[in-house]
């Protein structure tokens, strides 16, 4: 059971070591304990730079993307008891991209960095209403994929239209950083940005925890016993749009890391939604720590972005599920 006190250790001290190996790794190596205590002193030198304001708010960033989109994706499977549900899977990250992109295509980026999250927001959340929606009426488990695979569709279409309409280069390579996901330059603005509209989406979500528990044993039971069903749609809608919207808006689309999460989690916890909600984030977010070490560790000319590693991971992964047939 993860819930053991040792198995609790092991999770938190596997974050520790991971984000230290995050903050130690690159390209460029460091005297890891002189460098952050010089920074401590505000004793600037190359090391210190590299330290604090390169590696620092990355390392920030992948604990903030992991555990989000691990948070998400185990809410969405939760709430649509579909454990094939994920935010790139059912379009919501597409969707967050495509706001993204439309700021910096018409040019609304250009009056200030807080409209590329506000309008991935109102995109992401577009796509979860459109989701939830629809699937509302439906008790089949493939339905809610067939529509996340169109609305994943319909985002990619006007992403590639907003490419083949914009006559600005620099524009181009914005709407394409965005497509492949990365967290290569991110600073502590970004993190700033990003992470309190992740820690106000993880409050609705884990306020819907105990919630998911009851509607896993269906939507009449559910609210027989008292479950207010369309307030628990209405937190899974904003927790998961601002958590998708804060994190795409900043690194562009993060795939797969959703899907794979609550697969791992649930052996663990008896297949309990709530502590599979609990436990997804900070193991979501040591796959994220392991998949950046990864990219600046393996010797390439140019660094893989996150993105393509994640759906490398986790294509295989979601094709597995469904060959086995259970979903």
């Amino acid at each position: 059971m993860l819930e053991s006190r040792p198995l609790k250790a092991f999770t938190g001290l596997t974050l520790i070591l991971l984000s230290y190996f995050s903050l130690k790794v690159g390209h460029v190596e460091i005297d890891f304990f002189p460098a952050f205590f010089d920074g401590l002193s505000q004793n600037k030198t190359a090391d210190t730079i590299i330290l604090w304001e390169l590696r620092l708010p990355r390392t920030l960033m992948c604990l903030i993307v992991g555990s989000g989109l691990g948070l998400a994706g185990a809410a969405l499977q939760g709430y649509l008891r579909n454990p094939l549900a994920e935010p790139s899977v059912v379009g919501i990250s597409s969707a967050a991209a495509l706001g993204a992109v439309c700021s910096i295509g018409i040019g609304v980026s250009a009056y200030g960095i807080i409209y590329t999250p506000i309008f991935a927001l109102i995109f992401s959340m577009a796509a979860c209403w459109t989701l939830i929606h629809l699937t509302q009426n439906t008790d089949s488990k493939h339905s809610v994929i067939l529509i996340g695979v169109g609305i994943s569709a319909l985002a990619g279409s006007l992403t590639t239209l907003m490419l083949s309409l914009s006559d600005n280069p620099f524009a181009v390579n914005e709407i394409v950083f965005w497509m492949l996901g990365s967290v290569t330059d991110v600073s502590y603005f970004h993190v700033l940005i990003s992470g309190p509209l992740v820690l106000l989406g993880a409050f609705f979500l884990f306020k819907s925890s105990s919630d998911l528990n009851l509607l896993s044993l269906g939507q009449e039971t559910a609210s027989s016993i008292g479950v207010d069903l369309k307030r628990l749609r209405l937190d899974i809608l904003l927790g998961t749009a601002l958590i998708v919207g804060g994190i795409t808006s900043v690194t562009g689309i993060v795939g797969f890391v959703g899907l794979i999460t609550p697969h791992m989690v649930r052996p663990f916890v008896n297949h309990e939604p709530k502590r599979t909600l609990m436990w997804s984030p900070a193991i979501a977010a040591i796959l994220i720590l392991i998949s950046d070490i990864a990219i600046r560790i393996i010797p390439t000319t140019g660094e893989i972005k996150l993105g393509v590693l994640t759906s490398l991971l986790g294509t295989p992964f979601f094709l597995y599920l469904i060959s086995q047939k259970r979903y």
